[in-house]
């Protein structure tokens, strides 16, 4: 997750904590109640990214066969909607009603509805295939013996599903490429234990096929910390 996406994050929180110490100060419960569910959702970034860092890691890959990636933990989604829902029903029922954000809450929790009955994408590890089913019915499939390297990227500001990554043959215009690699999939794996879960099949189909695989391979090539290729790899 970028760095300036967290700092964004932390100040959008206080942004809404301020108003929502401000509001219980002068005794107004709604506008404290609005502000303080704000301040939550503002803050969220943050704190996810703050306990995936002191998250116990899943160590090495233990053998056992990768089980397929399909949406879990949804249902931990309920209460953030109803809490933006509440925050609509009490912006937009407040009178005067100035604010844009009530209307902004209630589009949100109605994409996040939509979103948990889609379920996102599904992802099948299969003898020859790395297989991706979108929630449109189209399938893709990438041959385990043109994936070159496999990767994993956990929700961030530009999508809002999990999935794995991967570099795979083709040309240097491609992506996912060879010189490029793409997230496959976007599957919703909500809460850190359901997406390290995800993590461990795609360490474990890598391991099965004896393709490398690397943490945040997207970023390492964006920013230079890594050549594209691998050493030793052919075009």
């Amino acid at each position: 997750m970028p760095r300036w996406f967290l700092v964004l994050s932390a100040l959008l929180g206080l942004s809404f904590a301020v108003p929502a110490g401000q509001a219980v100060v002068a005794g107004d419960l709604r506008v404290a109640v609005i502000n303080v569910i704000l301040a939550g959702f503002g803050l969220w970034p943050l704190i996810t990214w703050l306990r995936s860092r002191n998250a116990v890691t899943d160590g090495d890959v233990d053998g056992a066969a990768p089980e397929d990636l399909q949406a879990r933990g949804l249902r931990r989604w309920v209460l953030p909607v109803l809490l933006l829902v509440l925050v609509g029903v009490l912006g937009l029922t407040q009178r005067p009603s100035t604010s844009l954000f009530p209307l902004y809450a209630l589009v949100l929790a109605a994409i996040m509805v939509w979103q948990m009955r889609s379920g996102g994408d599904q992802v099948d590890f299969t003898p020859d295939a790395l297989v991706v089913r979108s929630r449109t019915g189209q399938e893709k499939r990438y041959l385990w013996q043109d994936v070159l390297e496999l990767s994993w990227s956990s929700p961030h500001w530009a999508n809002t599903g999990s999935g794995p990554v991967a570099r795979v043959r083709g040309s240097a215009f491609d992506t996912p490429g060879p010189t490029t690699p793409a997230q496959l999939g976007v599957v919703l794996l909500v809460g850190h234990d359901h997406r390290a879960w995800g993590r461990q099949q795609v360490r474990r189909v890598a391991a099965l096929h004896d393709i490398p695989f690397s943490d945040d391979l997207i970023t390492m090539i964006n920013t230079g910390r890594r050549p594209a290729r691998l050493p030793g790899e052919r075009s």
